[in-house]
């Protein structure tokens, strides 16, 4: 029987306890863990071979670890230093071929890069990515990859994970999971750990496949919404339509933030969901200042005549004077509108897709809408949030059918 480590039952890292991500041996079948062959080269009768331990079939049908010689050339015919890197390059496939990894150097394991990674690099990112980055690697990464050595995290293993990962987690989840670990190798190649040569654009993920339209609001479906709507939700949706501002820097604007005299909104911090509370920005870019419109303007003026004081100066406080839940917003503001009006539900984030949705069909330039939008990079905003409308397609087709004549 082969040599199998003692898997780790559980740990604790960052207060989150583990699952076993490898089921132990149960000394039936082929080993999930084999020992890491550095091989035999050796030179006997003018020939250089290669000495490993191969897995072979018995009558039986079991398997058994033999002792295998490798004949890779003659003494005269190569040199020692090219026949020692064949003897590296069976090496390495061999112990792909028995599910072996190198062990992992001290203080290189997946699990000592990413508490480094934390350490280090976390203070310095938004709370919520640190927050989604732990999660990722409490509840999936450390779990699977925690003790193995960087250099085992290639394409056929990191592939397999993906796919484990489609039984309970959706295709943007799987993504997600797979950035962050991208991140910790990328952190352990640039303080000089070697990694393997592996990117995301090397695994086949489902999600590169065309998934289900994003809700967005038309500009005719935004209108009528903002009239359908009650204060204070009137106002956030007039917001949220004429400055392309996000759910949670719409509910954590401030009095301060407002300069009716540039007529520029100046976000500066978000609100979370989660601890009600304000928190920085997602990125640098959004922090760039938003132009204010008459609509948007007047719509603001008359909501801060009625506002009243809270203690963080917030444009739209909830009763307890903290940031309003972004859930809320939804159940008693929008839901409603949205059911009356006989529109499929959809969140605040509709509205900035139907923003950059329009200003493209409007042929605003690209990297205005990217700007209007603060993305950092152009890609996310034509990837992700600009729509391909039925009706603006529609009307280039009429228009080009219009202006060609038909034989």
């Amino acid at each position: 029987m082969c040599a199998v480590e003692k898997p780790l039952l559980s740990a604790t890292v960052a207060d989150t306890t583990l699952v076993l991500a490898t089921p132990p041996f149960t000394g039936k079948g082929p080993c999930l863990k084999r020992r890491y062959q550095e091989g035999l080269f050796k030179r006997e009768n003018d020939h250089y071979y290669s000495f490993f331990r191969r897995d072979a079939e018995m009558p039986d049908g079991s398997i058994r670890s033999k002792l295998t010689r490798i004949k890779i050339g003659k003494v005269s015919a190569m040199s020692e230093l090219a026949d020692r890197r064949e003897h590296g390059r069976l090496r390495e496939q061999i112990n792909r071929e028995r599910g072996s990894v190198p062990p992992a150097p001290k203080g290189e394991s997946f699990r000592d890069i990413a508490e480094l990674y934390m350490t280090n690099v976390a203070p310095h990112l938004s709370i919520s990515t640190v927050r989604q980055r732990k999660s990722h690697l409490n509840a999936h990464l450390l779990p699977r990859f925690g003790n193995e050595a960087l250099m085992s995290l290639n394409v056929k293993t990191l592939q397999m994970f993906a796919t484990d990962m489609l039984a309970t987690n959706a295709d943007k989840g799987i993504v997600n999971v797979l950035g962050t670990l991208f991140r910790v190798l990328d952190y352990a190649k640039r303080t000089g750990i070697r990694v393997p040569d592996t990117k995301m654009k090397d695994l086949t993920l489902r999600s590169n496949r065309d998934t289900k339209e994003v809700a967005y609001f038309k500009p005719a479906d935004a209108q009528r919404i903002i009239a359908a709507a009650k204060e204070p939700y009137r106002t956030i949706f007039i917001l949220a339509w004429g400055s392309g501002l996000r759910a949670g820097e719409l509910l954590g604007l401030t009095v301060n933030d407002i300069d009716f005299e540039r007529k520029l909104i100046l976000p500066r911090r978000q609100a979370d969901d989660r601890t009600r509370q304000l928190r920085e920005l997602k990125t640098k870019k959004s922090q760039s200042p938003v132009a204010m419109t008459p609509t948007v303007e007047a719509a603001l003026r008359h909501h801060m005549t009625c506002l009243q004081p809270n203690p963080l100066g917030l444009l739209f406080p909830s009763r307890t004077g903290k940031p309003r839940k972004r859930g809320y917003v939804i159940k008693f503001g929008l839901a409603p509108v949205l059911k009356k009006l006989g529109l499929p539900r959809a969140g605040l984030h509709a509205f900035r897709h139907g923003l950059g949705t329009a200003l493209a069909n409007s042929k605003v330039s690209p990297k205005l809408v990217q700007s209007i939008l603060r993305h950092a990079d152009l890609q996310t905003t034509f990837r992700y949030y600009v729509h391909a409308d039925a009706d603006a397609q529609r009307e280039a087709l009429q228009s080009l059918q219009s202006n060609t004549a038909l034989q």
